[in-house]
C-alpha cells in the first residue's frame, strides 16, 4: 500500500479535535466543547487545574503503547493499515497482522490486550480513595477518558451518509450518497476529505482474540467442545439440526472454535436504505474467519487458534424481514419462513393477515437468488457464510414473538371495550359491526376490577419475578416486554380467563398460554414439541372458526400469530429459543446519556458499596457443599424449650419439628435430638434466594412477597405408601437442627395456607385460602397451623394473585413455571401434618 494511499485513508477517518482547556476530553465540533464546559463552571476552585494524576496515567499508557492520536478509534485505524498492508480484497477494518507461515489467518499478540480487558473493576469506598496522597474524583467523562484509554477494546471508524442511509466501505470511493444525495464529506478549505458523519463499528476477530487471550475466558469459551448432549433432550443450540449437521460438514472440528449470533432492532428513527452496507464489513470478516481464522498468539508463541461460525441472525420481525431481504410482513407473502399467502380483512383496507398454516417452507435456493415473485426481493447477504441454513437461520426470538408480540395481542382482544378498538370486530356488509357475539367480550367494569387486583396482588409477588406486575389496564405507557410475558403466563390464565364469556374460548386462550410457557423452557423434548404444537393447532383452529362463523375480524392473524406454528420446527432446527433470545440484551440497544453533576458522590458511592460477605455470613449443610445454603441475619443457639423464635414460642417450634419427624422417619419424641437450634432469615438454593418474615421484619421489606413457597409433604397414607401432595405457606424463618443421630438438617418453619384446591375454569390453576371457609364466613379467629418442612421439600418460590371475589382467595403462580398436572389430585390438607 503507497503512503499517499494511506495518508488518504487517514484523512478520511480523522476529524478535527477541539480540546477542553480544563480536563483531557476531546470533542469533534465547536458546540459540544461549550456544552461540555458548563460542567467546569460553579467550582472553579477545584476545576482550574486539571486531575493531573490521571492525566499522568493515560499519557503514560499512551506513551508505553507508542500512539500519538488521542482518539482511539483513529489511532487503532492507522495501526490496523500499517499492519495488514490494505488493499482492495479486504473490506473491513481489524486491528489484527498476517503472516506468512500462517496463511491469511488472523493473528493477534496478546502483549497488546489489556490483561484486565474482561475483569471487574473494584468499587472502592470513598473513605478510602480520599486516604489517598493527591486523591481527586473526577467528573465521569474524565474517567470515561481514561477507561476508554486502559482498555483494549477499540472501534474502527467509517464514513456514513448524514441521513443514516449506508456505510461507506474503506474501499469505496463515492462522494455523495446514490439515495439521498448528500455529500459524504465536509466542505473543506484545507482539502482535506473530512466525514460529514461517521460511526464505529466493532471487529469481530477483535473482540474475540481479546476473549481467547484471556486463560479464564478461554476456558468458558470451550463450554461447546465439553458439553455433553443429553439424548431425547434439546437443551441449547448445539441440540439443534442445524448445528448438528455442520459437525458432520467438518466444521467446529477444534475445541477453540467458536459459535456466534447476530442481531439487530427495529426499527429505529433512520432506517438504513442500505442495510447491507453496514453488514459487508462484519460478514466478510466472518468469511474470512471462518475459512482461515484466528491465532493468538504471545511473543510469538501460539496461545490457540480458532475459526468463528455465525449460526443464526435473529431480532424483531421488520428487522429480521430487512436483514433476509424478504418485503414487509403486511405484504402478500411476508412469513419468511413459508410461502403462506396473506389475505386482506373485511374491515380494514390495508394490511396483510395470514390465516393459512398449511404453505410449504420457503426453498434454500429463494434465498440464494431471490425469489421476488414470494417477496424476496434480492440474495440475502448470509448466504456467503457456509453455515447459512436457509429460513431457519432467521430464528426466532421470544422476546419479540411471544412477550412484545403475542401478550400485547391477548391484551389487544381483551380490552376492546377499554380502548374502543374496533378492529377485532367482524364488519357486516351494511358496515355495521358485529359486537354482541365477539368471542373476547369482557365489560368494562371487569377488565377494571382485573386490574385492582393486579394492583392489590404485586405485595405478594416475588422479585423472582421480572415484570413490575402493574396495572397495564390502567397505564400501558412504559409497560416493557417482561412485563407482556408476566402477563400473558400469569395473569392471563388467573384473572382474565374467568371473565371470558363461553367455555371454548376458556379452554383455547389457556392452550395459547400453556403453548408458550413450553416455548420458554430450557429444556424441551420430541413429546414436548408434540404437546406444544397441538397447543398452537387448538388456539389457531379457534380463532378460524371464529373468522369462518363472523363473530371475529381476520385481522387477528396478524404475523406473530402465524408464526407460532413455524415454533417447533425452529426448535429442531435451533434448539430452544431462550438459548438465543434477546431477553439478555434488550436493556443494551438503548444508550442513556444523562449526567448529573448535582450528586453527592460520597453519598452514591456509600450507598451502592457491596457489603463484605465472609465466611461468617453464610452456613453450608456439612458433606454438601454444592447444596443449600443459609443466609444471614442468624440467631444463634435458640433454645427450643422456652425461647420465643420470631415472635412463636419455642415449645410451639418443637411440637411442629417433633411431627416432622414422626411423618417423615418415624422418629419418637424420645430421639428428638438437639433442642438448640441455629435461625436464619433466608435460604439459597437453586440459585433463588428464599426470604422469610424474619427478614421482612428486619429490613422493612414489605413492597414484594419473598417469602412464598410451594412444598411438597411427604406422609405415610393408609397402606403404609408414601404420598406426596402439594402445600403453600408463609416462611417464618429457616434453621439448621441437629436430630438424635448427629446429622444436621437445613429446615423451614412455615405458616401453611388453611384451604389448598384447583380453579374451577382450569384444574391447574392451583388455589389457596389464608383462612378456613367457615372462619372467614363467620369470622372467628383460629390458630395458625404451622409446620416444619425440609428445605429440599420447597419446590418453587411462588406468589399470590388476588382472587376476585375473595380477599381470602388466591391464585398461586411459580416464576416461569405452568403448572400442567391436575393440581386438584394431589392438593394437601392440613391433616397430612
Amino acid at each position: 500500500m503507497s503512503s499517499s494511499n494511506a495518508n488518504q485513508q487517514r484523512d478520511r477517518i480523522s476529524t478535527q479535535q477541539y480540546q477542553c482547556d480544563q480536563c483531557v476530553l476531546f470533542f469533534d465540533n465547536y458546540q459540544k466543547l461549550q456544552n461540555h464546559k458548563r460542567i467546569h463552571r460553579g467550582d472553579s476552585a477545584t476545576m482550574t487545574e486539571i486531575d493531573q494524576s490521571i492525566l499522568d496515567d493515560v499519557d503514560m499508557y499512551h506513551d508505553e503503547n507508542d500512539t500519538s492520536n488521542e482518539d482511539e478509534s483513529v489511532s487503532n485505524s492507522e495501526y490496523t493499515m500499517e499492519s495488514m498492508e490494505l488493499d482492495n480484497t479486504i473490506s473491513y477494518k481489524c486491528a489484527c497482522n498476517f503472516e506468512d507461515s500462517e496463511s491469511e489467518a488472523h493473528i493477534y499478540d496478546s502483549s497488546r490486550i489489556s490483561t484486565n480487558t474482561f475483569t471487574k473493576a473494584e468499587l472502592m469506598n470513598h473513605d478510602d480513595i480520599m486516604m489517598e496522597p493527591g486523591a481527586k474524583i473526577s467528573h465521569g467523562e474524565t474517567v470515561d477518558a481514561l477507561l476508554k484509554s486502559k482498555s483494549s477494546v477499540k472501534g474502527h471508524e467509517y464514513d456514513v451518509c448524514s441521513s443514516g442511509c449506508r456505510l461507506y466501505g474503506i474501499n469505496d470511493d463515492q462522494e455523495s450518497c446514490v439515495n439521498c444525495s448528500k455529500p459524504r464529506y465536509k466542505t473543506d478549505p484545507d482539502q482535506s476529505q473530512t466525514p460529514a458523519a461517521s460511526m464505529k463499528l466493532m471487529s469481530v476477530g477483535d473482540m474475540l482474540s481479546q476473549m481467547l487471550a484471556d486463560p479464564a475466558t478461554r476456558e468458558l469459551l470451550c463450554y461447546r467442545a465439553n458439553r455433553e448432549s443429553v439424548a431425547g433432550q434439546l437443551t441449547d443450540i448445539f441440540d439443534g439440526d442445524n448445528y448438528k449437521q455442520l459437525v458432520q460438514q467438518g466444521l467446529f472440528s477444534n475445541p477453540d472454535d467458536i459459535a456466534i449470533g447476530l442481531y439487530t432492532d427495529g426499527p429505529i428513527h433512520q432506517k438504513p436504505t442500505h442495510l447491507d452496507s453496514f453488514l459487508i464489513p462484519i460478514i466478510n470478516e466472518l468469511r474470512d474467519l471462518e475459512a482461515h481464522g484466528l491465532v493468538v498468539k504471545h511473543n510469538g508463541v501460539e496461545l490457540c487458534r480458532s475459526k468463528v461460525y455465525l449460526l443464526l441472525a435473529s431480532g424483531d420481525i421488520p428487522a429480521v424481514a430487512d436483514m433476509a431481504h424478504i418485503g414487509s410482513h403486511t405484504s402478500l407473502f411476508g412469513c419468511r419462513f413459508c410461502e403462506t399467502k396473506g389475505k386482506c380483512p373485511t374491515n380494514r383496507r390495508h394490511g396483510m393477515y395470514f390465516d393459512d398454516i398449511s404453505a410449504r417452507l420457503r426453498p434454500l435456493e429463494d434465498f440464494k437468488v431471490g425469489s421476488p415473485s414470494k417477496n424476496i426481493y434480492q440474495p440475502s447477504i448470509y448466504t456467503q457464510l457456509s453455515t447459512f441454513s436457509g429460513s431457519s437461520f432467521f430464528a426466532l426470538d421470544e422476546l419479540h414473538l411471544i412477550a412484545r408480540g403475542i401478550g400485547k395481542l391477548v391484551y389487544d382482544l381483551i380490552t376492546v371495550t377499554l380502548t374502543k378498538e374496533t378492529k377485532f370486530y367482524y364488519t357486516h356488509p351494511d358496515n355495521t359491526l358485529n359486537t354482541t357475539e365477539y368471542p373476547f367480550h369482557i365489560p368494562r367494569a371487569d377488565l377494571v376490577t382485573i386490574g385492582n387486583c393486579i394492583t392489590s396482588s404485586r405485595k405478594y409477588i416475588p422479585t423472582s419475578f421480572q415484570g413490575s406486575f402493574d396495572n397495564v389496564f390502567a397505564k400501558i405507557d412504559g409497560t416493557r416486554a417482561v412485563d407482556w410475558l408476566d402477563f400473558l403466563l400469569y395473569l392471563v390464565p388467573t384473572l382474565v380467563v374467568p371473565y371470558l364469556p363461553n367455555r371454548a374460548v376458556k379452554t383455547a386462550l389457556l392452550s395459547l398460554v400453556k403453548g408458550c410457557a413450553l416455548v420458554l423452557q430450557w429444556t424441551l423434548t420430541s413429546e414436548l414439541l408434540d404437546e406444544m404444537e397441538s397447543y398452537f393447532k387448538h388456539w389457531h383452529s379457534f380463532l378460524y372458526q371464529q373468522v369462518q362463523n363472523n363473530t371475529l375480524s381476520r385481522s387477528v392473524f396478524r404475523p406473530v400469530q402465524h408464526y407460532l406454528v413455524h415454533i417447533p420446527y425452529i426448535i429442531k432446527q435451533q434448539g430452544p429459543l431462550r438459548c438465543y433470545s434477546t431477553h439478555s440484551m434488550e436493556r443494551r440497544f438503548a444508550i442513556h446519556n444523562y449526567t448529573s453533576t448535582a450528586i453527592s458522590i460520597c453519598d452514591e458511592i456509600n450507598l451502592i458499596w457491596p457489603k463484605p460477605y465472609g465466611r461468617e455470613s453464610y452456613m453450608d449443610l456439612p458433606n454438601d457443599p454444592s447444596g443449600a445454603q443459609l443466609w444471614e441475619p442468624f440467631h444463634q443457639f435458640v433454645n427450643l424449650n422456652d425461647d420465643l423464635v420470631e415472635g412463636v414460642g419455642g415449645p410451639s417450634v418443637k411440637e411442629a419439628l417433633l411431627k416432622y419427624y414422626r411423618r417423615t422417619t418415624g422418629l419418637t419424641g424420645h430421639e428428638f435430638g438437639d433442642s438448640v437450634v441455629v435461625v436464619a432469615a433466608r435460604l439459597w438454593m437453586d440459585s433463588t434466594v428464599y426470604s422469610s418474615c424474619m427478614y421482612r421484619r428486619k429490613k422493612n421489606e414489605t413492597s414484594r412477597g419473598n417469602h412464598y413457597v410451594m412444598f411438597t409433604c411427604p406422609y405415610r397414607n393408609n397402606h403404609n405408601i408414601i404420598v406426596h401432595s402439594w402445600l403453600v405457606g408463609t416462611v417464618q424463618f429457616y434453621f439448621q437442627h441437629v436430630d438424635f443421630y448427629g446429622f444436621p438438617h437445613f429446615l423451614a418453619f412455615a405458616e401453611v395456607m388453611k384451604e389448598h384446591d384447583a380453579a374451577s375454569h382450569d384444574s391447574s390453576v392451583p388455589i389457596v385460602k389464608q383462612q378456613s371457609q367457615s372462619t372467614h364466613t363467620l369470622g372467628h379467629q383460629t390458630q395458625p397451623t404451622y409446620a416444619v418442612i425440609s428445605v429440599n421439600d420447597i419446590c418453587h418460590q411462588v406468589g399470590l394473585v388476588q382472587y376476585p371475589p375473595n380477599g381470602n382467595q388466591f391464585y398461586v403462580i411459580a416464576p416461569y413455571y405452568i403448572f400442567n398436572n391436575n393440581m386438584r389430585i394431589t392438593k394437601g390438607n392440613l391433616s397430612i401434618l
